[in-house]
């Protein structure tokens, strides 16, 4: 089952749920449902509806349903402080360089003094809940592996995390210097721009990692695109052993 990216009115929705109107509205402003707002009305985005009746448990509809491949669905993107609007934590989000820069993720923001977050990237709620879904499948990956966008990482499995002797709840947010050894940075950006551009990779890339002293770890990487998120590749690693 595949959902497309759509938006739909309340009156649509409602007319989808088989539902009053003000039923939708109160799933929206309960925040039991996620709604773009557009001046004074709403639009609701087809894969929110979808995700919140099966939470809900209740019948997916026709007119959600589609033939095909099935597909993850996730909810929809939004800003950090758009998720917080409404809560005591979104208070200090005026103030954040997050918000004053308008930065997509958040994350990318760690380590800034004018990061105004109260807990760690991978125990933040925004972060459990609008980009973790997006990336777990990593952790079926029997090989070291981690998802990227540019030069961060949004997250590794343990196993990656092992070979690069870094928490794994370090990686949200972690720039790829921390990682690559100086030695091989240089190949790493320059295919990662390739990868941007949509031109074509090598398999393989053999470069040296980072090790916690210091010393340099031999390994073969595989950088590979991904649909979603939108922009971000897989890595996929393997240690070559010796130094």
């Amino acid at each position: 089952m595949i959902i497309v990216e759509k938006t739909v009115s309340v009156p649509e929705a409602a007319n989808i749920c088989g539902v009053t109107r003000s039923t939708i509205n109160n799933w929206i402003n309960t925040k039991k449902l996620y709604a773009r707002r557009s001046g004074r009305n709403y639009s609701v985005p087809k894969k929110e509806l979808l995700l919140f009746l099966k939470s809900a448990g209740r019948t997916i509809p026709p007119e959600l349903k589609t033939h095909g491949i099935q597909k993850p669905v996730f909810k929809s993107f939004q800003h950090c402080w758009e998720y917080w609007a409404d809560s005591d934590h979104g208070g200090q989000c005026k103030d954040c360089v997050v918000l004053n820069n308008r930065l997509r993720n958040c994350f990318t923001a760690k380590g800034s003094s004018r990061l105004y977050c109260t807990v760690g990237c991978s125990e933040c709620r925004y972060y459990q809940d609008i980009y973790l879904p997006r990336i777990q499948f990593i952790d079926q990956i029997e090989f070291p592996a981690a998802v990227c966008h540019g030069l961060y990482f949004w997250g590794g499995n343990s196993k990656m995390a092992k070979v690069c002797e870094i928490p794994a709840g370090d990686f949200p947010g972690m720039g790829m210097e921390r990682v690559i050894h100086p030695d091989s940075l240089e190949a790493v950006i320059s295919n990662i721009k390739r990868l941007e551009l949509e031109e074509p990779l090598p398999m393989t890339l053999d470069i040296f990692l980072k090790s916690a002293s210091r010393q340099k770890i031999r390994a073969t990487i595989c950088l590979c695109p991904l649909s979603e998120p939108s922009g971000s590749f897989l890595m996929l690693l393997k240690p070559r052993g010796g130094k």
